[in-house]
């Protein structure tokens, strides 16, 4: 298998979920708008979403052990297409998070097959090579898909979202019925109960332990700002129609950051790159706690300062944490995946939703969750 195939194959299947939210941030207003709810109400368009995503990998996990990563991934497409159609018809809003929670069920089967089907092909230094130049071709979703959602709600309404989306996942579908290949050669019977074993071996195993609690912190991060994001930019900063500039430039500094990632896994062990940029986190993270908290002028230029390299180290560690945590699990890779997957997400979601819910125009809240959250990282993975 060529090197290009995997690389596209793997970012795809991934870009579901991260499709499903980012193209839908600029019309948050509007759907708030739509369904009258109250602001502090409208983190559950993306909560929903993610919590779809991590049942769909508890879920389809076991089931891509055992009928295959090719198979897996064409059910998850389905669903996933399939509720952002329905979504367009939600009258209510209970409704219409049902159909996001439902487009996540969906995702969450392709996140898993995609991080397997990489751990079928790769293990160790060039699993996390591939990872991090997946993550820099799926970071292109982050980047692109708020200007294309500004867009559509120019030019439309925001119901065309998800029609859109739809679009480009029947697409996938059809690529990969045609074109893929499975990778899993040892099936394993479909048996639920391994999920706990499986929860037993990661637990057990000090590495992927270590790592699967610090991805989740460092993805709490993540979450806490896609939440705030629209507010912050459009209601406090008042950027307007340029809140997709913006929320891309942080995207593609996540970006920079896996490909600066990539060559480094040339000369450095992954374990190193991590907790080198978690100190540096740390220091940056500090230095604007002290700035936000003694009145320094929160506007445009200083909260882009205070981002940007914060989103370059999520870019350079978050796809390391995964590959180091998966490395172990390469006998029980569909399982653990889902494993680690769900784990990153439950520790992450409980974090981004009080920060979101909370939320007032301040950024010394989450700047101080970065500080904890690096802190504790660095304390977790201590040898």
């Amino acid at each position: 298998m060529n090197e290009f195939k995997p690389i596209f194959l793997v970012a795809s299947l991934m870009a579901m979920g991260a499709l499903s939210i980012d193209t839908m941030l600029p019309a948050l207003s509007m759907v708030k708008t739509s369904y009258n709810i109250l602001s502090h109400h409208g983190h559950w368009i993306i909560t929903s979403v993610f919590l779809g995503i991590s049942t769909g990998q508890l879920l389809f996990g076991p089931i891509s052990d055992s009928i295959g990563r090719k198979k897996t991934a064409l059910i998850g497409l389905l669903i996933f297409g399939f509720s952002n159609l329905i979504s367009i018809f939600a009258t209510d809003y209970t409704f219409f998070l049902m159909c996001r929670f439902f487009q996540g069920l969906g995702a969450g089967a392709t996140v898993v097959v995609s991080r397997a089907i990489a751990r079928d092909i790769y293990s160790g230094t060039k699993l996390a090579r591939l990872m991090s130049l997946v993550s820099s071709i799926f970071i292109l979703v982050p980047v692109l898909a708020p200007s294309m959602g500004q867009l559509i709600i120019t030019l439309s309404s925001w119901q065309f979202i998800p029609i859109t989306i739809m679009l480009f996942c029947f697409s996938l579908t059809l690529w990969i019925s045609i074109f893929q290949i499975e990778t899993n050669k040892l099936n394993r019977p479909l048996n639920f109960e391994g999920i706990l074993d499986g929860i037993i071996e990661v637990v057990n195993s000090k590495i992927s332990r270590s790592y699967t609690i610090t991805a989740g912190l460092t993805f709490g991060i993540l979450v806490s700002f896609l939440n705030i994001s629209q507010p912050l930019f459009q209601e406090y900063l008042f950027t307007g129609k340029y809140f997709s500039l913006y929320f891309g430039a942080g995207a593609l500094a996540v970006g920079l950051g896996s490909i600066l990632n990539a060559k480094l896994l040339t000369k450095f062990e992954p374990v190193k790159i991590v907790n080198i940029s978690l100190k540096f986190e740390l220091i940056w993270a500090v230095i604007f706690l002290i700035f936000f908290s003694t009145g320094g002028i929160t506007n445009i230029f200083s909260v882009m300062l205070f981002l940007l390299p914060n989103f370059f180290i999520f870019g350079a560690i978050f796809g390391n944490m995964n590959a180091i945590a998966m490395s172990p699990m390469g006998h029980i890779a569909g399982t653990a995946s889902a494993i680690i997957g769900t784990s990153t997400t439950l520790t992450a979601l409980p974090i981004a939703a009080s920060i979101a819910y909370f939320f007032s125009g301040s950024l010394v809240p989450f700047t101080l969750l970065i500080i904890l959250v690096a802190s504790l990282s660095l304390l977790i993975t201590k040898k």
